[in-house]
């Protein structure tokens, strides 16, 4: 059964993933790509966005370490505010971006205006990366404590414990997180173009830029496969570190745990106040002008296409999950393989859709196909650790007693599924709910999202669309915050 799965899988990267990057990659290698590159201002976008994951991989680390330990004591609210970290996660770029500028903007709550500058776009992936360095970090942290203790039954000092057995076991988990908060802020789309200006533009943006206002597809491309090329380089390099096996972490060290709560519970306030600022900046009167408006894409059209496009999109990405975690079960490669989307830009998506099949375009089949292409993998990879933890021996005595593969999966391996399969569903629904660059690559008008509705406000000046962007950015916030506690309730403790 899990040939057929494979097949299935292999038969939609093919259309909605291979064909389209091979495209990209005969255009960019065609024309204009040794142009691109010998470009300075190319160059330096490239640069640029090489300095600014650099920078944010190690901010993130430098305040994720620490964190890491001390989530090792037991305190109230841990579970809680671990969980906390994740929120930006199912929360769309330009939620972030608004959330970001009612706080630090031009009209910020603060006063103090800090768009365009790089300390902001830092601030905003630092949001965004911090709890995912802490899923990595903190289940290792927490099995540390038996390593440490045999070094110190042996004679080591908890220095010299921590330097020669701890830190080398944590190394590949920092490598890890540090990898991974790189390969998203590398390729990093909204937070750049909403909170970036003019100066400080990724490369991902500099390819929106050229294909929406000069329809440059050789130089695109081109840049386009200069960052599909590095991010293999990363994605290779995060393959490749390796993984130490760890003793029991042992009982965990409880400490001062009303002290704990209190001191984590501040930091993660001060973290997520601009989320803060966008719900106190939110006028009634902007939601209510937006619901009718004339001059933009009305709420109520939004709101339906971004409901109607998630479920169709999810219809599609569920079937591809269940099948992507199914065919790589006991399969490393194309485990591999169906990772491939999660290193891909979603304006590269779009790009290769609008090179791939240029017949189709304006057609929403290309539309869903690359939310369904970005969401499937999220969701297969809360299911696959789940689907590899079960006992073969539950599906063997199933088949004895006479029941088909299918049967035996929907009635014996599915019930205990279902609680992963909730998390990695709410998941891929928050990143179909928020997804921003294909939408903006693929966009039509009468297509509409919340995420474009108010990218659309925000590009006219003025104080009352800028109003209605961020009392749309506090709904498509409320929308998404909503699936974070589906998510949260399918995840379980730490550890």
């Amino acid at each position: 059964m899990s040939g057929y799965l494979g097949a299935l899988l292999l038969l939609f990267l093919a259309f909605a993933l291979f064909y389209p990057l091979a495209r990209i990659l005969l255009l960019g290698l065609g024309t204009g790509f040794w142009e691109a590159l010998g470009n300075p201002y190319y160059l330096g976008r490239y640069l640029f966005s090489l300095q600014y994951g650099l920078l944010s991989a190690l901010l993130t680390l430098a305040l994720a370490f620490p964190l890491a330990f001390l989530f090792r004591f037991r305190f109230p609210g841990r579970e809680a505010l671990l969980a906390l970290s994740t929120l930006p996660f199912v929360l769309p770029t330009p939620v972030v971006a608004l959330a970001f500028m009612a706080l630090l903007g031009p009209r910020g709550l603060l006063g103090v205006d800090l768009y365009g500058t790089l300390a902001l776009l830092l601030l905003a992936a630092l949001f965004y990366n911090l709890g995912l360095a802490l899923r990595v970090l903190v289940p290792v942290a927490l099995r540390l404590r038996g390593a440490l203790e045999a070094a110190r039954v042996l004679g080591a000092t908890p220095y010299r414990a921590f330097f020669r057995v701890g830190l080398p076991l944590l190394l590949p988990a920092l490598g890890s997180a540090g990898l991974l908060v790189f390969i998203y802020a590398f390729s990093a789309f909204g937070v750049p173009l909403l909170l970036g200006g003019g100066r400080y533009a990724t490369l991902e943006v500099e390819v929106y830029t050229l294909l929406a206002h000069r329809l440059a597809f050789a130089e695109a491309a081109a840049l386009m496969l200069l960052q599909l090329f590095t991010l293999a380089l990363a994605a290779l390099l995060y393959l490749r570190l390796p993984t130490y096996p760890l003793p029991p972490g042992g009982p965990e060290p409880v400490g001062r745990p009303w002290a704990l709560t209190l001191g984590l519970s501040s930091f993660f306030l001060l973290l997520y106040a601009p989320l803060l600022a966008l719900f106190l900046e939110v006028d009634p009167g902007a939601l209510a002008r937006a619901w009718a408006s004339e001059d933009f894409t009305p709420l109520p059209v939004a709101l339906g296409n971004s409901l109607r496009f998630t479920l169709l999109a999810f219809s599609l990405a569920l079937p591809l999950g269940v099948a992507y975690a199914g065919a790589a079960r006991e399969r490393g490669g194309l485990d591999l393989l169906g990772l491939f989307p999660l290193m891909v830009s979603p304006v590269a998506v779009g790009l290769g859709y609008l090179l791939a099949y240029p017949s189709l375009r304006g057609s929403l089949a290309l539309l869903l196909a690359a939310y369904a292409l970005l969401a499937y993998p999220l969701l297969a990879r809360a299911l696959l650790p789940a689907l590899r933890s079960l006992p073969k021996s539950l599906l063997e005595a199933a088949r004895v007693l006479g029941a088909t593969p299918l049967r035996a999966f929907l009635r014996v391996e599915l019930p205990l599924l279902l609680p992963a399969l909730a998390s990695g569903s709410a998941l891929a629904l928050a990143a179909i709910l928020g997804e921003f660059g294909a939408s903006l690559v693929l966009w039509r008008p009468e297509w509409t999202t919340l995420t474009l509705a108010i990218y659309e406000r925000l590009g006219r000046p003025g104080e009352g669309p800028y109003r209605e962007a961020l009392a749309l950015a506090a709904l498509l916030a409320l929308l998404s915050g909503l699936l974070f506690y589906l998510l949260d309730r399918g995840r379980g403790r730490i550890g």
